[in-house]
């Protein structure tokens, strides 16, 4: 329900916009004889903006092109971008759903998915501040979302309320944030990765969530078919999610909420520097 809520929100309202600049473009002319779109950037400098709707979102390592959700309905011929919502509602609906779960999962050991969550959101914190900034967006080509900057003051807030609880929650710990913390703390995550249009980029961000979901389909999906086929179920790891896979191998839980945490710093760093150098 949440995620069809903010699909609709997405698509449909109509402060939700991306600006383009077209200063340096033919239309730009037109636009200026028309004076619907003169405006001023923050360096006090006047541009020719256009602010348009559409289900576009950053894709990684690609410069100076961004994926549409409606073009996927092109085969549906003239007219087609009114339909995109069929695809992209779905679809924000599934990564938020996919995201949630999977911090929920990964909520097994003390302070692993707390420290995780807040590496992901110290990051988007990032992503919102440069894409709703129209300097920087133009220098690292990326989308430019007007006011998405606001939600760097939420990522903030959301990131010291993570470590400060993450002082309690560390091993041993002392409080626990149970399921209704984890699955809207995986919502929160999606939630703003979608509206900064950086969700392609969630594989590599959320990394650590993906691959303790995938563990579990993985461990229940191979254990009913060999049960179906051997008359037994069989297990790919010693324990689902990952993390417990590594506890059973005996490795203290401390050990293995460290090192998720760093990896979860390293895919932080390498969509980071993705999204504002490599493409």
């Amino acid at each position: 329900m949440v995620g069809l809520i903010l699909g609709i929100a997405l698509y449909f309202h109509p402060d939700v916009v991306i600006r383009k600049d077209i200063t340096d473009t033919p239309d730009a002319v037109y636009y200026c004889e028309m004076d619907r779109s003169v405006s001023f950037d923050e360096r006090g400098e006047s541009r020719f903006l256009v602010d348009y709707k559409a289900p576009e979102t950053t894709i990684p390592f690609v410069k100076q092109f961004d994926f549409d959700y409606g073009s996927v309905l092109s085969f549906m011929g003239d007219g087609y971008q009114k339909f995109g919502w069929l695809i992209y509602i779905p679809i924000v609906m599934f990564i938020l759903t996919f995201i949630s779960n999977g911090a929920n999962l990964t909520d097994g050991m003390d302070g692993l998915a707390t420290g995780i969550s807040a590496i992901i959101i110290l990051t988007l914190g990032m992503f919102a501040y440069v894409t709703g900034n129209s300097i920087f967006a133009e220098y690292l080509n990326i989308i430019y979302l007007p006011n998405t900057g606001e939600l760097l003051i939420f990522s903030s807030a959301l990131f010291g309320a993570c470590i400060g609880f993450l002082y309690f929650n560390c091993y041993p710990a002392q409080v626990f944030m149970g399921d209704t913390g984890s699955l809207a703390l995986g919502g929160i995550i999606a939630s703003l990765a979608i509206i900064v249009r950086k969700e392609l980029f969630i594989p590599i961000l959320c990394g650590i969530f993906i691959i303790e979901n995938i563990s579990v389909m993985m461990q229940v999906g191979w254990f009913k078919y060999t049960k179906r086929k051997y008359g037994e179920g069989r297990r790919i790891f010693k324990m689902a999610p990952l993390h417990h896979h590594y506890q059973k191998l005996g490795i203290p839980e401390p050990k293995i909420v460290t090192r998720f945490w760093i990896i979860s710093v390293l895919l932080a760093v390498m969509a980071l520097v993705m999204t504002l150098k490599i493409r």
